[in-house]
């Protein structure tokens, strides 16, 4: 594609130098600029795509495209735009040809249960014979193929490449988490949703979104700014649901357990690895643990049956249901006790966790129940004493530890979780906290604890294979650890 070309299709866009190369590709990082490609200059938070110009050039790139004023001293043609977030996704579609005309996208929002809801909704789409493509934050999976997410929602480039390879290789739908962050930064702009999904709003991305009211307005652009909608299903028994639903009034469906809504579930029953309930007097049941997937499962029948999927197909995917990586996995060495690896990372997830977790035991078990978790780095400071008081609250035993501290010192994020925790509870003979800074410790104290019957939870990384220490990235992996901690205990 000529350069010129594709600007004029850029409103308000103005060309500065001479010159109409042939575009091979778009890109955003000057590292991997590849001779030919046209390189967008992206305002980061620690650094300006602009000072990578003249590198990207170096490296062949044939223009650029810069906000704000022109760079100076460059031997290629410039692209001059008010927002080059924006530009950046709308060459991606025209360049790509606009793939998400022709793959249909169901977008899914929220603080929790984004992961395996997606997941629900991929299994009864294909299921039903509709070849679906994944985006989300465990993995970015076209048919056989899968890519390492390193974003939940990745940058608007990416997420057009991988619809354009999802349209090439027969998809007809592609279901996608979508964060907060990713449509406040524009990526997900020009995608044609077909349908969206709001499952809560709790504590989380506070140090970026400053408040929930934030925080609320970045999700709810999903559901005003997309006119190509079709569906929305939102949670009707979360606050922010309710007030996104009374704004959308009829262009929305509610669905849940205690309000009145649409999709309202009913004879709920859940244990261990089933659970079983009804809606619109179709019976359900899916291989899953927990209430909080009831809800992950009424998301997914609302969107799909409001774009037209029948119940025989909603039906059958949800009975056949996948297991979602790092969500309440199941970890089995032969010990005669469970342990569940969770990806919970807020107060509200870690607490939903912890009362399945309890569910799983029976309320009248004299089993014990022992939570391992701790608080990323670099991230909103507040729910960390809240975390803590919650699994000191609903746990019987809890070892608090690292997460992921990246540039933070771990003991310090450790002293802001045990704010939350009441001092008895970490001395005398009725000890029922310790603190192990580094994670291993921490799962391998917990494990050695552990009884016939009892169960662990170890919270906050679940499917994640790494920890980021000082900006440095390791190989961790909470599932691997813990096998090879139960096997030498086993052994012992």
């Amino acid at each position: 594609m000529k350069f010129l070309s594709l600007s004029k299709k850029l409103k308000g866009a103005k060309v500065v130098g001479k010159g109409n190369p042939t575009l091979t590709g778009i890109a955003e990082n000057s590292k991997t600029a590849q001779p030919g490609e046209l390189f967008v200059c992206i305002p980061g938070a620690k650094a300006d795509g602009r000072a990578y110009a003249e590198e990207a050039v170096q490296l062949g790139a044939r223009a650029v495209v810069v906000q704000g004023d022109p760079l100076k001293g460059l031997d290629v043609p410039q692209l001059v735009v008010k927002d080059s977030r924006e530009a950046l996704a709308r060459l991606a579609h025209l360049y790509y040809a606009e793939p998400s005309k022709k793959v249909k996208a169901i977008g899914v929002t929220g603080t929790k249960g984004k992961t395996t809801t997606t997941y629900l909704i991929r299994s009864i789409l294909e299921k039903a014979g509709q070849p679906a493509g994944l985006i989300g934050t465990i993995a970015y999976q076209i048919g056989s193929k899968s890519y390492e997410a390193n974003n939940t929602t990745p940058s608007s480039l990416t997420l057009v490449k991988l619809l354009d390879e999802m349209r090439q290789a027969k998809c007809k739908w592609a279901v996608m988490e979508v964060s907060s962050h990713a449509l406040e930064m524009k990526r997900v702009l020009g995608i044609e949703f077909a349908g969206a999904v709001f499952t809560n709003l709790g504590r989380d991305h506070l140090d970026y979104h400053k408040n929930f009211a934030n925080y609320f307005r970045a999700k709810r652009r999903l559901f005003t700014e997309f006119k190509t909608l079709r569906a929305r299903a939102v949670n009707a028994d979360d606050a922010y649901g309710q007030k996104l639903l009374k704004e959308l009034k009829s262009k929305a469906v509610g669905y849940g357990i205690k309000a009145k809504c649409a999709y309202h579930a009913t004879h709920v029953e859940h244990r261990p690895g089933l659970l079983r309930f009804e809606v619109q007097g179709h019976s359900f049941e899916a291989p899953l643990t927990g209430l909080f997937n009831v809800y992950n499962s009424l998301a997914a029948i609302a969107v799909l049956r409001e774009l037209g999927l029948s119940w025989e197909a909603l039906q059958e995917g949800l009975r056949k249901a996948p297991a979602v990586p790092g969500r309440f996995e199941k970890v089995s060495a032969g010990q005669d006790f469970t342990v569940l690896v969770d990806y919970a990372h807020t107060p509200d997830a870690l607490k939903q966790a912890l009362i399945a977790s309890r569910e799983i035991l029976g309320k009248k078990s004299h089993h014990k129940l022992i939570s391992v978790f701790g608080c990323g780095g670099d991230r909103d400071k507040t729910k960390r004493p809240l975390m803590g008081k919650i699994s000191s609250q609903l746990a019987d035993m809890t070892v608090v530890t690292s997460d992921n501290p990246r540039s933070e010192k771990p003991a310090a994020i450790l002293e802001d979780i045990l704010r939350g925790i009441p001092h008895p509870l970490m001395q005398n003979s009725h000890r029922r906290v310790w603190v192990e800074e580094e994670r291993g410790a921490a799962i391998q104290r917990a494990l050695s604890m552990a009884h016939k019957g009892d169960l662990v939870l170890i919270a906050g990384k679940g499917h994640e294979t790494y920890q980021i220490i000082g900006g440095e990235k390791h190989h961790f992996d909470d599932r691997e650890v813990a096998r090879e901690i139960l096997k030498g205990l086993k052994k012992a």
